[in-house]
């Protein structure tokens, strides 16, 4: 006994001291000579007589039944509270005699320690039933063993409800066989990468989920759970609907109000001519010029109707014949060349070849897609500058490239250029249509536009796809030159 941590003491039927270990003697700070043969409650302290002590001895000693684990605490002044836990056997002592074998243990130490675990483990789960996001924990075969009160709240199944059950099982069909590969393979699973599978709910609907999944491992590395952590996406999916809708209206708010402001000015024209025609009819020169003003007016009108028209319902251009890519630069600088500013300039960069450019399109559409370059160019040089026109060949397309000297595209506009009513000027005359009905109708032409810009300048680049037949006999256009 005196190897043993524990303080033993053997007590009579009279509860004097038979023997007693080294434990309790050194504990109590007393001798063996000074505590053999002497009663209980003579050398006990005080500061546990508030313990029924002898009774519980004297009935473990008459029933013979054996007292487990009771506790009994020290209180004295000066000296913090200590706990004990003690055990009382019944003993059959030399002689014949009964008596009883008292064993106690200071836990004091170790209960502290379970409270201080205890608290950790409430902390723990507080954070887990706290956390808005879905915390399942399951066995290595996927089988639920807890379920916190997100995934409660998002699915209406309680944790005793799903406890024990397949996890795949809660994921909609045919997600659900791939929760059951991952799981067949956790050991190899990235727990960096994200899933999304949607997750059956007591009412039948299933909501958007992300999960991750990751392992929880022994000291050996072994796999003994896998916690898996779910993002439910269904605030998520909504507040993106309402940025969508918010991005439609906005788009449409703006086309809306560029269709008006398009169509009001040459409305306005008109009206104010008309307005004109109805003042002074005895004016043959000035009724002339109110004439031209209101189909001019109109005629723009009809333009921009059947600019939105082509942009809002794109689609492959069917008849198509072979155009001379040439006569087609030369006609739109034609048209276009009342709007350049005094002083520009015009360089043309052709290719001298024995075949004619042609390529595949409607020429009155391939015009109008280089008008509106050439425009775009003019409007980018106010005070005057060089206008550069270049076309060629490159394999089974016609290149053609119009290039300016103006200040360039700032960046941050570069990727917008192309959508409808933008535009960087404040000429009410732009509509801010015209690069993107351009675009749409190269795109119909199974050709595309890019954009070169610095600046020192920018130059769009289209290319068109050649013409089937090429042959026609006007690779004149080339020979002859070009106006400068």
């Amino acid at each position: 006994m005196a190897t043993i941590p524990s303080s033993i003491l053997i007590l009579d039927e009279r509860l004097s001291i038979v023997s007693v270990n080294h434990n309790f003697l050194e504990k109590s700070r007393a001798s063996l000579s000074s505590t053999l043969g002497r009663r209980l409650h003579d050398i006990f302290p005080a500061a546990f007589q508030d313990t029924a002590l002898d009774q519980k001895i004297r009935e473990v000693i008459v029933t013979g039944k054996t007292l487990h684990r009771q506790r009994m605490t020290y209180r004295a002044p000066g000296v913090s509270l200590r706990i004990y836990s003690y055990s009382i056997c019944p003993l059959q002592l030399q002689g014949g005699s009964r008596g009883a074998i008292l064993v106690m243990d200071d836990v004091t130490d170790l209960l502290q320690l379970g409270d201080e675990v205890r608290r950790m483990q409430l902390h723990l789960a507080s954070i887990v039933e706290s956390a808005g996001d879905l915390i399942i924990s399951t066995d290595p075969n996927g089988a639920v063993m807890t379920w916190n009160s997100a995934a409660a709240k998002s699915t209406g199944y309680s944790d005793v409800e799903v406890r024990g059950a397949k996890f795949a099982d809660r994921i909609d069909e045919p997600q659900n066989n791939e929760v059951e590969a991952c799981f067949h393979r956790i050991a190899e699973i990235d727990d960096r990468r994200s899933v999304e599978w949607p997750m059956k709910c007591r009412d039948g609907e299933s909501i958007p989920v992300s999960w991750r999944l990751s392992r929880m491992t022994d000291h050996l590395g072994d796999v003994t759970g896998v916690v898996v952590v779910g993002r439910n996406l269904v605030e998520q999916r909504a507040m993106e609907a309402q940025i969508r809708q918010g991005e439609k209206l906005a788009a449409l708010g703006m086309v809306i109000g560029g269709i008006a402001h398009e169509i009001r000015n040459p409305l306005g024209v008109s009206s104010a001519a008309a307005q004109l025609m109805k003042d002074r009819m005895r004016s043959p020169a000035l009724l002339e010029e109110c004439i031209g003003r209101v189909i001019g007016g109109i005629d723009r009108a009809s333009l921009i109707v059947e600019s939105l028209l082509r942009f809002a319902r794109p689609g492959p251009i069917k008849e198509t014949t072979t155009v001379n890519v040439v006569d087609v630069l030369k006609n739109a600088l034609m048209l276009a060349s009342g709007e350049a500013a005094a002083g520009t300039e015009v360089d043309w960069n052709l290719q001298r070849a024995v075949e004619p450019l042609n390529a595949e399109g409607v020429q009155n559409l391939l015009e109008l897609v280089v008008i509106n370059l050439i425009l775009n160019a003019f409007q980018a040089m106010p005070n005057g500058g060089r206008l550069t026109i270049g076309c060629w060949g490159d394999g089974g397309s016609v290149v053609i490239e119009i290039g300016d000297t103006g200040p360039g595209i700032p960046q941050a506009h570069v990727s917008k250029i192309f959508d409808p009513f933008f535009t960087m000027r404040s000429d009410s005359r732009r509509s801010g249509l015209g690069l993107s009905v351009s675009h749409s109708i190269v795109r119909q032409h199974g050709g595309s536009v890019d954009v070169r810009t610095s600046p020192k300048g920018t130059t769009f680049v289209v290319r068109l796809p050649v013409a089937r037949d090429s042959g026609d006999g006007t690779a004149d256009a080339i020979e002859e030159g070009v106006p400068s």
